[in-house]
């Protein structure tokens, strides 16, 4: 009786599992792997309503001695193919997912390059346009200084050539920021220390940079990124934390590199921050589009700190 109740409660889960298989066949698009696994079901649901008829009817009423073997076959061949069309399944997923990473790392790389293209036009224009006029400009300014003896007409040519001088300045800066050619012709050492000795001469922060790079070049991608994480992490520092200590350290170890940065400013509150206004998005945005890990933590009256790990392999695997 306890196996009969078994056998009912078997065919019944058979049953049940055949029936859900077919009605989801439409839902897989008909795909062969699942229509072979359903014969297979079918065939195992029929095998168990074989068995408890055999065992309600009894001995009178017994199915052909071959009935089972056949079913067995029929399931055992669905489940084999089966299985073999799933393996295509799961590498035809695999490519995909592949030509998904290398798909968006081709749109990463231009939305890269026409930035730093657009960056770099920008910078020129600015250059060779503004920069020609405003020395001109000093050039007359100097020549009219001559002709005036009047004190107080002086001191408006005085002021007047240091507001030009501090406009040539401030316009160098900005045109450097914006495409800087230290980056593009000595690499990402010699652009971080450039741009921290021009960080230290406009916030009056003292900044400590230790590094183990010379002149080695990574690809192109590495070094914008670095740079512009790098030139964020200073900026938030100066414009938002109050900091009069930053510490940046940039190795290169074992095919990777490694960049930890900290502050001594206000800090912040992890959890009541979004990285609105502090640029914090806009470092785990660049960091992640090359594969890279990124903490930053921070607490009020603690300041900051920033860890960067990058596989130079992982970076440029798909380039």
């Amino acid at each position: 009786m306890i196996l009969e109740i078994l056998l009912l409660i078997s065919v019944a889960a058979q049953l049940l599992a055949a029936i859900y298989a077919l009605r989801l066949m439409a839902v897989t698009k008909y795909n062969v792997a699942w229509i072979l696994f359903t014969v297979a079901l079918c065939a195992l649901a029929l095998t168990r309503v074989g068995q408890y008829y055999q065992i309600v009817a009894g001995k009178e009423w017994r199915l052909p001695s071959d009935f089972f073997v056949w079913v067995g076959v029929v399931s055992s061949l669905c489940f084999a193919v089966g299985i073999f069309y799933v393996s295509k399944i799961f590498n035809y997923i695999n490519n995909t997912s592949l030509q998904q990473k290398l798909t968006q790392k081709r749109i990463l790389d231009t939305i890269l390059r026409t930035e730093e293209s657009e960056r770099a036009h920008f910078s020129k224009e600015l250059h060779d346009g503004l920069g020609p006029l405003l020395s001109s400009a000093k050039m007359s300014l100097s020549a009219m200084e001559a002709r005036f003896a009047d004190p107080r007409e002086e001191e408006i040519m005085r002021n007047l050539s240091y507001m030009i001088d501090e406009a040539i300045r401030s316009l160098r800066e900005i045109s450097n920021n914006l495409s800087p050619h230290t980056l593009k012709d000595f690499g990402l050492y010699r652009a971080i220390d450039s741009y921290i000795r021009r960080s230290r001469s406009i916030g009056g922060v003292k900044i400590a940079f230790n590094s183990n790079l010379g002149a080695q070049r990574f690809d192109r991608n590495v070094e914008i990124i670095l740079f512009r994480v790098v030139s964020e992490l200073i900026t938030n520092s100066l414009k938002h934390s109050g900091a009069s200590q930053i510490t940046l350290s940039l190795y290169e170890l074992e095919g990777g590199i490694r960049l930890a940065y900290t502050d001594n400013g206000k800090g912040f509150d992890p959890e009541a921050s979004t990285g609105t206004g502090m640029g914090l998005s806009n470092i785990h945005s660049r960091i992640g589009s090359i594969k890279g890990n990124v903490k930053i933590a921070g607490r009020p009256g603690h300041g900051m700190t920033a860890d960067i790990a990058l596989d130079l392999n992982e970076a440029t695997r798909w380039k």
